[in-house]
């Protein structure tokens, strides 16, 4: 039939709103070919159903499909005569007029900018033009909020005037939403289409505009999913509009639940179901379940509307686990992906000036290097950097490298690195050239090929270099982090959609829900905090909104609310889940689930909960508590007379002492804790800085008692700061020890000078001495340690002694506890094995102890250290001819042993714990 212009609306049950607009284009259009005729659908995905209902309507005959787009797709390609300004460089505007009129010292002013700018925004995308007259402005500000004198208000209000009247002052360019404005104006004044708007729940004044001048021209169709009396609902739609929508009656929610069972005998709620999960784990869980039996059943359209997104990424993640592919129609932030990832990661290094885990971590990229190389790569210089204990500094990196024999491949990455880090530079720029400097890094670090074959690498690299085109023009520099601030957000505002999934189950948003139909839905995170959706304005309130003509935040819920109940309601099956708790808070449903369970069970005495589900969730998973299921029933002893060390060291023999499985782990397997770059000094550090002072400090002065104290306490501070230079330069905590260990110089100098009143004189400092030990068995194991100390004296019938010294920096008390029982402490007696002579002192020096204490070690010296040798060669005798070697250490010794993860002492203890 001809078709007359003019504004036609149609409306039609959601759940049939397809197949009516197609049997509305098929009879009204010329069909076989329906070329002729562009319809506007509320977004793409509602496309591929359409065609489908057209085909149905056309009774399978062939057909030439019509336009199918979206309003501002059909648009986009009209041509203007004025230039559109980019939003990055609006947005740039606003931020330097924050930042030259100094508006909000101390915040981030892309923040406050960007807020702002969707305030402004908001009124072009709705044809709102703001009042003049900023006094004007402000009283119909005042007038929404009823307030003569509010000094915030009327800061806001002058703060959007005079950055909305600056926006508007080149005539030359317009924003996006005037652009718009513009092509929906060009198209209306040549429409030359029948227009069909199928399925558009949200249109502002502007396109309702263009829909009144294109209908003078061309005949228009605006076809909606009906939500009055007009229209036949499903029995779904019904209870849920009653239990959410009927603000007009003013009866109470039970009157209301008794009238609608009067109407529906049997409850219309069908496969809509809630659950009420007690974790992110069971909630994931569940709907993983639930998608898994919706496929199994057939259902092959499933939405996962996402209100939560971390629960999203968890189902996600499960379902992936389960083989099971997930189309995302929203996508992610940009922000999150692995591409922007190495941009963090590149911007942290060049931000803490190298520091040496921010390289570490700029490694684990998978944009540099290929896999196997950057592993090497990773190991080798891991290496170095721990044995030079680098921290950070570009020069001291290049020092480090240039000392250090590394292989061609860790040397070209470390010199690309330096080169690309010298180049991209700290000192402000604009942001364009920041961009281009960043863009210019990649190719620098060999990432740019490998971002390109990567989907959101490519589009990374799209939008820095779009935003380096958009800002060519600009001229304000900013600081590395106003720029990194800036960044930051472009990367969170930007989206990544992986395109190469198709599946049947898609993870999307109400939104996108519009003209759609699905098997099945799951609504996710459906508590209090999710839905209705959080606003995220923070300019002005509803009354404002509302009186300059803006959407408020209660209409924006309404048409959530429509698309929630529309969704809902023409699906197979819903499923909608939240969490009940979140830690040790409760975390009620959003208000729209409690209002809908309690009026389902006073109209029809039923919950809506899921049971079945929730009964298939209570089984436990099978959790051994066996512990032979771990592979250890009884204390290990293992044997090895192979690894048995040619080696042995005092620290071996308090190893083995303590426990002769941590010997074993330790020694003879090697197994141990990775050396670490040391950022901050600890006592270890301090006590080893001290023993090369002492030995520096007598080395100089082997006699002190002819020296005055100034001259010794000066060279001592002398050689203390030389030898704590070497600590991490930027470490507080070594200047601090240097402190400590200042104020403990005066009292080792009495020490020292009562020591060589007894004859004592310092002979020598970090002696390394070795002893051969003679096992039965055949093997000879060498014996070696460095002595701290030997001092020498006559004694009373003129012949020279000897005395062992071991400077400590612990505690006294345990030092005092050492000393006095030699048997259970194997270090001094180890010591006086090594010696030769054999000692007349053995002693630990407590330099933490005001006085400085030396404590003896008790007992007789030659006796202590016979029984030790002896127990030293049977114990590695024993190994030696292939005896185990029992894990029997102490609580003590095991708090503190790194081996107990070979171990496994707190499973083996609960069997025979022999």
């Amino acid at each position: 039939m001809p078709n007359e212009p003019g504004l036609t609306t149609i409306v039609a049950p959601g759940s049939m709103l397809l197949r009516a607009a197609a049997e509305q284009i098929v009879a009204r259009e010329d069909a076989p070919n329906l070329a002729n005729c562009v319809v506007v659908v509320p977004n793409l995905f509602a496309a591929a159903p359409l065609q489908q209902a057209l085909r149905h309507a056309a009774a399978g005959a062939a057909l030439l499909l019509p336009t199918i787009t979206t309003l501002s797709l059909w648009v986009e390609n009209i041509p203007l005569a004025v230039a559109v300004v980019p939003g990055s460089r609006r947005l740039a505007w606003v931020h330097n007029a924050l930042r030259e009129g100094n508006w909000f010292p101390g915040l981030d002013l892309w923040q406050v900018a960007a807020e702002v700018l969707a305030l402004i925004d908001d009124c072009a995308r709705h044809g709102v033009a703001l009042p003049q007259d900023a006094n004007d402005f402000q009283r119909v500000v005042r007038q929404a909020l009823r307030a003569i004198d509010n000094h915030a208000v009327q800061f806001e209000a002058r703060l959007v005037h005079e950055l909305w009247r600056a926006l508007q002052g080149n005539a030359k360019e317009i924003d996006r939403h005037g652009a718009y404005h513009l092509r929906l104006a060009e198209l209306a004044a040549n429409a030359s289409a029948p227009l069909y708007i199928v399925g558009v729940m949200e249109t502002t004044a502007a396109e309702d505009a263009f829909l009144q001048r294109y209908a003078w021209r061309q005949s228009v169709f605006r076809l909606r999913a009906g939500a009055d009396e007009s229209a036949v609902q499903s029995p779904l739609f019904a209870l849920l509009r009653n239990a959410w929508c009927d603000t007009a009656s003013r009866t109470t929610l039970r009157v209301r639940a008794r009238e609608f069972a009067d109407q529906h005998n049997t409850s219309p709620a069908g496969a809509l179901r809630t659950f009420a999960a007690s974790s992110l784990e069971q909630e994931s869980r569940a709907v993983e379940l639930t998608i898994r039996r919706w496929l199994y059943e057939g259902k092959r359209a499933i939405a996962i509307i996402a209100q939560d997104r971390l629960t999203a990424r968890r189902v996600r993640a499960r379902l992936e686990r389960a083989q099971i592919l997930v189309a995302d129609e929203s996508g992610w932030t940009l922000s999150t992906t692995t591409a922007s990832s190495l941009v963090m990661r590149w911007l942290d290094l060049i931000g803490n000036d190298f520091y040496f885990r921010d390289l570490f971590d700029l490694l684990h990229s998978p944009f540099l290097l290929g896999e196997t190389v950057r592993q090497a790569v990773h190991s080798e210089l891991e290496k170095v950097i721990v044995d030079a204990n680098y921290i950070g500094g570009l020069s001291k990196l290049r020092a480090m490298v240039e000392r250090a024999r590394l292989s061609d491949a860790a040397a070209q990455f470390i010199h690309a690195l330096i080169s690309a880090g010298l180049y991209f530079g700290r000192k402000p720029r604009t942001l364009s050239r920041w961009l281009r400097a960043l863009i210019e890094s990649f190719d620098q670090l060999g990432a740019t090929t490998t971002l390109r074959d990567d989907a959101a690498g490519a589009d990374l690299l799209r939008l820095l270099q779009t935003l380096a085109g958009e800002l060519e023009g600009e001229r304000e520099s900013y600081s590395l982090s106003e720029w990194r601030r800036w960044l930051d957000r472009e990367l969170e505002n930007a989206s990544f959609r992986d395109t190469s999934i198709e599946s049947p189950v898609v993870l999307t948003h109400l939104g996108l829900t519009d003209g759609r139909r699905f098997d099945g839905v799951i609504l996710l995170g459906a508590d209090a905090d999710h839905l209705p959706s959080p606003s995220s304005r923070a300019l002005f309130n509803d009354a404002v909104l509302e009186q300059l003509g803006l959407p408020s935040a209660a209409a924006r819920r309404e048409l959530e609310l429509q698309r929630l109940m529309q969704v809902l309601a023409h699906a197979d099956a819903a499923l909608v889940t939240w969490q009940a708790a979140k830690g040790n808070e409760p975390n009620p449903a959003s208000s729209y689930w409690a209002r809908l369970i309690a009026f389902h069970r006073v109209a029809y005495g039923e919950d809506l909960a899921e049971t079945e589900l929730a009964q298939w969730l209570d089984i436990k998973p099978v959790v051994a508590d066996d512990h032979s299921d771990f592979g250890v029933r009884t204390m290990p002893r293992p044997s090895a007379p192979q690894l048995l060390p040619e080696t042995f060291s005092a620290s071996d023999y308090s190893s083995l002492i303590a426990c002769p499985y941590q010997f074993f782990v330790r020694r003879m397997l090697a197994i141990r804790e990775p050396s670490d770059v040391v950022e901050a000094m600890e006592k270890k550090d301090y006590g080893e800085l001290v023993h090369r002072i002492l030995a520096e400090f007598h080395g100089r002065y082997a006699v002190i008692s002819s020296h005055d104290d100034a001259k010794l306490v000066g060279a001592l501070h002398e050689i203390s700061d030389q030898v704590f230079r070497s600590a991490p330069d930027s470490d507080a905590l070594s200047r601090a020890w240097r402190v400590r260990w200042q104020q403990i110089v005066p009292a080792y100098l009495n020490w020292q000078r009562a020591r060589e009143q007894l004859g004592w004189r310092w002979q020598a400092s970090e002696v390394v001495r070795e002893s051969l030990l003679e096992l039965e068995s055949g093997p000879v194991v060498r014996l070696r340690g460095r002595l701290d100390r030997f001092d020498h004296r006559q004694d009373g019938s003129n012949q020279e002694i000897f005395a062992v010294l071991d400077y400590k920096t612990g505690s006294e008390q345990q030092l005092k506890n050492r000393a006095a029982h030699p048997d259970e402490d194997g270090q001094l007696p180890f010591y006086a094995m090594l010696a030769d002579p054999l000692p007349a002192e053995l002693a630990y020096v407590a330099l933490e102890s005001m006085p400085i204490v030396a404590h003896l070690m008790a007992g007789n010296i030659e006796e202590s250290a016979l029984n030790h040798r002896r127990r030293l060669q049977t114990a590695l005798n024993d190994i030696a001819m292939g005896k185990g070697l029992p894990a029997q250490g102490v609580d003590d010794v095991c708090a503190y042993c790194e081996a107990q993860g070979v171990c496994r002492k707190r499973y083996w203890e609960r069997g025979d714990g022999d």
